[in-house]
This record gives C-alpha cells, sequence and structure tokens, in this order.
C-alpha cells in the first residue's frame, strides 16, 4: 500500500512535503507536513458525496483544527478521516506518521520486534550503532548519511521559515503596529503627566510587552531592536528628566 503514495508540491504556504493517493473507490487522499512546526494536514475527498473535501491539521497527536474545505466550516471530521486509516498509516514519511501521533487511530505499519537471539548473533554494538547493509542493494535501499542528513534538516527548516522577504511581509504589520502604539502612547503620557521620568519608565515598560505579545501572544521569536529601541528612548528620557528636570 505504500507505493500508491505519490509526492505533490505542497499547496499550503509553509508545508514542505505532501503526499497524495487514490483510492480504489476513486477517493482521493492528500496529507501535507510543516516540518518546523511539526504540522501534518490531511484532507480527503470523498467520491460518494460528489467530491465534498473535509480535512484536520495534528500537531504531536492532538487535533488542532478540523473542517468542511467545500462549505469552509468547522466540522468534526473523525468519521470521514477514520475509514481511511490504514492508507494514512501506510504513508512513506516517518516524521509525518511520529506528528499524526496515533489521531484518527492512523499508526505506522507494525514491525515485529527483533528476537533476542538475532540481537545476540548480531552483536550488541552493531545492532544498536551500525545496523546491518547487506542486503540494502537487493531492496534498493539508500541510507543518508550523517552530512546528507544535516544538510536534508537544514533545508526543510530554511524552506518551512521561508525566504527573507516572506519573514519581512510575515512579521511587519505587527512590528509596525507595536511601534506606533508606543509612539502614541508616549505623547499621551508626555501630554498628562508632561514628566520625562514617567515617559521613560512608560517606554521601557511598552518594551518588555512589545517583547512580550511577540513571544507570547504572536508565537515568534523577539525582535530585539525594536524592544531595545523602546529601552533606550525610555532610559534617554528618564535620565534626562531624573537629573536635568
Amino acid at each position: 500500500m505504500k507505493q500508491v503514495w505519490r509526492k505533490q508540491k505542497p499547496r499550503t504556504p509553509g508545508f514542505i512535503r505532501a503526499f497524495t493517493m487514490e483510492t480504489p473507490l476513486g477517493d482521493v487522499l492528500e496529507a501535507e507536513f510543516n516540518f518546523h512546526e511539526r504540522l501534518v494536514r490531511l484532507t480527503v475527498e470523498i467520491k460518494e458525496e460528489k467530491g465534498r473535501m473535509y480535512g484536520a491539521t495534528v500537531k504531536n497527536g492532538t487535533v488542532q483544527t478540523e473542517k468542511d474545505i467545500t462549505s469552509g466550516r468547522a466540522y468534526p471530521v473523525f468519521r470521514k478521516i477514520w475509514p481511511f486509516r490504514e492508507y494514512f498509516s501506510a504513508l512513506p514519511d516517518k516524521d509525518m506518521l511520529v506528528s499524526i501521533g496515533g489521531a484518527y487511530e492512523i499508526y505506522p505499519p507494525f514491525q515485529p520486534e527483533v528476537s533476542e537471539k538475532t540481537r545476540i548473533s548480531r552483536g550488541p554494538l552493531e545492532s544498536a550503532l551500525f545496523p546491518s547493509t547487506r542486503y540494502d542493494s537487493i531492496f534498493g535501499i539508500v541510507r543518508e548519511t550523517r552530512f546528507q542528513r544535516w544538510r536534508r534538516e537544514r533545508r526543510e527548516a530554511r524552506e518551512a521559515r521561508g525566504s527573507l522577504w516572506t519573514r519581512f511581509k510575515r512579521r511587519v504589520w505587527g512590528d509596525l503596529q507595536d511601534v506606533c502604539l508606543g509612539i502614541g502612547f508616549g505623547c499621551l503620557v508626555y501630554y498628562v503627566y508632561y514628566d520625562y521620568v514617567v515617559l521613560g519608565l512608560s517606554l521601557a515598560v511598552l518594551g518588555m510587552i512589545a517583547g512580550l505579545l511577540d513571544f507570547l501572544v504572536r508565537k515568534r521569536s523577539v525582535l530585539m531592536t525594536k524592544v531595545l529601541s523602546f529601552l533606550s528612548f525610555g532610559s534617554y528620557f528618564f535620565y534626562n528628566g531624573y537629573v536635568y528636570f
């Protein structure tokens, strides 16, 4: 069943791997993987329902969203995806199956454990650190070297982050809002209290709040340039107000 899955270009931005297949009854299944966020997006198009599509997003075994894609509304899709659990369990991507984590009863194919006799005959060092490659040429297995795996993981992480322009567009609006809020709030504090000390403390607090918004609410890395700018201006006004006024 593993051979029926075909690779395709991901349709959802941020997802870097995608597979699709068509069941013998004509149903179309899709699975997309976001390596950076460990998200898996499962989609089923059911032929008996005139091509109606259902989708779900799973992260580390927890269902994040469920949706009737055709209507665009939230919809419980367990009974739509569950009949195809065996097909999804045969996805040729171990990382994707690990991220699904048993949601909708989708598990990796059963792999029998190596018997104690076989483990002893191979030796503990060979079985743990150097798995046998004796039959790789027969079964067409191509193993990654450590350098190739490191390069692949770096490439996938870079593709998940996107280009510099994509990252800029993704966060410029939120940072611009923080800067405008800081300038507006600073002007309001100054015209109300007319005190540089209060203005400096307010700007410093706003800098910390802006950092917390990025980290806790927007779930992204903190832009230290923005935070340090607030703290620098706050320190400047606080020093001048405290020393000269």
